[in-house]
């Protein structure tokens, strides 16, 4: 390509360049009353919508006693298994990942929702007198709510509520620490520190009473051979196994949650602590993309007139 082809390149580029920008101009009005449309209706939605606020819990879990172990009585250990009773610890199954497997089932969260009258706390309509918005004003709010669903039947209600806990509710294990971290988010600041201690509760006194049927399967099992035990070894081999499964069973009942002591228990969070919305940077997103909508629809206008005075050239 030569010096006189590439003047001419970018001399036609600038010309294009210039077009664009002369196009802008002329649709500036367009474009600025784009902006203030939806930037208005964001602003309003921002103020509409109550904060969200956060609480959480850190939990300790605890190293349980690995006296109870295959190893520790030789071949009685494979007859255990063939009779199908686990004398392992008596929890594999660490506490956040036994946490989360409650959360997901809908079977235990429909008990726990049922039990700790959840449905009547959210459906209550007096439930949002504690809400906080933007500038200390409701009044938006108040326009645009909507009363709650009243010809929904209870497990359908039950059903959405459990869909609401299970995505504000967040079960979560550092790997480093190993702290376990379960927080709640909800409009209400003074209800998350609730429903996580509800939640705590229910879930270890299911895992709890799980395990402690375990443990009694394996008591009885460990004094069933020591009946029809003949040698001393064994016998003293299977008198320290009960031992440290009676230690496991006091251990287990002796914790507040499941496996866990509290680090940090819940507490509700400060006024001005919100976790969302963020509505700066709502505004801002707003605000960008109503240019570039704006730009757009300028642009297309601009083809349509085009191609008319094309058409009507033709």
């Amino acid at each position: 390509m030569s010096t006189q082809e590439i003047s001419q390149y970018i001399e036609e580029d600038e010309i294009d360049l210039r077009e664009l920008w002369n196009t802008i101009l002329k649709g500036k009005k367009i474009i600025a009353l784009i902006t203030t449309i939806v930037v208005s209706l964001t602003f309003v939605y921002a103020l509409k919508i109550p904060n969200v606020y956060t609480s959480k819990t850190v939990l300790i879990p605890t190293a349980e006693s690995g006296g109870a172990s295959l190893g520790g009585l030789g071949g009685l250990g494979g007859l255990a298994a063939m009779a199908g009773i686990s004398i392992g610890g008596g929890g594999s199954m660490s506490p956040d990942i036994a946490f989360n497997s409650l959360l997901d089932n809908y079977a235990f969260m429909k008990e726990f929702v049922t039990k700790n009258k959840i449905v009547e706390h959210y459906n209550d309509p007096k439930a949002d007198e504690n809400y906080v918005f933007a500038l200390g004003f409701r009044g938006l709010y108040e326009l645009f709510k909507s009363s709650p669903d009243e010809e929904l039947d209870m497990d359908a209600k039950i059903f959405n509520i459990i869909k609401t806990i299970k995505s504000s509710m967040s079960i979560s294990s550092d790997k480093k620490s190993g702290l376990i971290t379960v927080s709640y988010s909800d409009n209400d600041r003074e209800y998350p520190p609730v429903i996580i201690d509800a939640f705590l509760r229910d879930a270890s006194t299911y895992l709890v009473e799980n395990n402690l049927n375990i443990i009694d399967k394996k008591l009885k099992y460990f004094s069933h051979e020591m009946q029809s035990a003949d040698g001393f070894e064994l016998r003293q081999s299977l008198s320290s196994m009960i031992s440290n499964i009676l230690q496991e069973k006091v251990m287990m009942k002796s914790k507040e949650y499941y496996q866990c002591d509290v680090l940090t228990a819940a507490y509700s969070a400060y006024i001005k602590d919100k976790s969302k919305p963020k509505r700066g940077l709502i505004l801002v997103v707003s605000f960008i993309t109503s240019i570039i909508l704006g730009i757009f629809l300028v642009f297309f206008l601009e083809f349509i007139k085009t191609n008319k005075v094309e058409d009507s050239k033709e």
